[in-house]
C-alpha cells in the first residue's frame, strides 16, 4: 500500500443552514484545490463505524454525505484540515454556533 493510499484527511468547516451556522468535520481520502477557481474539492469520505450514542446531528451528516462521491467547499468556509495516517482517526463532528459570531447588520450600534 502506497503512502497516499494510507493518508486521510480531517477537514473542518462552517456550514449555513438558514439563519444559524454550524462548525462540521468530516474525514475524506482526497483533498485538493480545485479547477473552479476559489472552491476546494474534497471526495472519498469515510465515516467512523457504529457506536453506543446515537447523535441525531452527526445522522444528518451522515445522511447528507451518503451518496455524494465529491463536493466542492469555497476556501472562506474551509477552518482547518489536518492529515491522519489512520483511518481509526475518521471522526464525524458537528458544532452549532451560540450565536458569538455575529454579522455586520445584527451587531447593535453605539447609540441603541
Amino acid at each position: 500500500m502506497t503512502k497516499r493510499e494510507r493518508t486521510y484527511y480531517r477537514v473542518t468547516f462552517t456550514n449555513e443552514v438558514g439563519e444559524e451556522e454550524e462548525i462540521i468535520q468530516v474525514t475524506a481520502r482526497y483533498v485538493s484545490p480545485s479547477d473552479m477557481y476559489g472552491l476546494v474539492e474534497i471526495s472519498g469520505f469515510v465515516f467512523p463505524e457504529g457506536g453506543l450514542l446515537h447523535n441525531p446531528q452527526t445522522e444528518r451528516i451522515r445522511k447528507e454525505f451518503a451518496d455524494i462521491k465529491r463536493t466542492w467547499l469555497p476556501y472562506h468556509a474551509i477552518l482547518r484540515i489536518d492529515e491522519v495516517s489512520d483511518a481509526s482517526a475518521a471522526d464525524l463532528r458537528v458544532v452549532p454556533m451560540d450565536g458569538t459570531r455575529k454579522s455586520p447588520e445584527k451587531v447593535p450600534s453605539k447609540n441603541s
